[in-house]
């Protein structure tokens, strides 16, 4: 049984991505080198980044999916302990020619944890109820608990 979860990605960057990949093919044919500027930010732009497991052959993957197209690399997953589900803040810098903001924006992250303190980051999403339905798929397929560390009471659900 193989178990797949992607990061959703507003339609918006999905379309802008394709835009600018069709331009820079576009580019590309007329002789214009500015073309692999444009594929790449395109390329960028419809990266989704996500997580494949084999729940038989217990292994997993960390995907980086581009236009349906799936690339990582296999590695064995380690005897998972628990699941993890806890909200932080991730911060992003914005600068436009010489102001700089960092800005913070609230998420909820998915971890297995092995060995009592290493983790593999599984999900990320500004969605608890998102999250932490994708953590009980995932605890349910291995069959381990998850500590849900995203309210003020932390608790284990079983």
């Amino acid at each position: 049984m193989t178990l797949k979860h992607i990061q959703p990605t507003p339609s918006v960057k999905i379309v802008f991505s394709i835009v600018i990949s069709l331009f820079s093919f576009y580019a590309l044919i007329q002789g214009n080198l500015f073309g692999l500027v444009l594929l790449a930010v395109g390329l960028r732009l419809g990266v989704r980044e996500g997580i494949e497991m084999e729940v038989e052959g217990v292994k997993y993957r960390k995907i980086y999916s581009i236009f349906g197209i799936n690339l990582g690399f296999w590695r064995d997953l380690p005897e998972i302990e628990y699941i993890s589900l806890f909200k932080t803040t991730r911060k992003t810098r914005s600068r436009v020619i010489t102001a700089e903001a960092t800005l913070g924006f609230v998420v909820y992250r998915v971890n297995l944890f092995y060995e009592k303190n290493k983790h593999i980051q599984v999900y990320e999403s500004d969605d608890r109820a998102n999250s932490l339905e994708i953590a009980k798929h995932i605890a349910t397929v291995l069959d381990v608990d998850i500590w849900d560390a995203s309210k003020e009471e932390q608790e284990w659900l079983t």
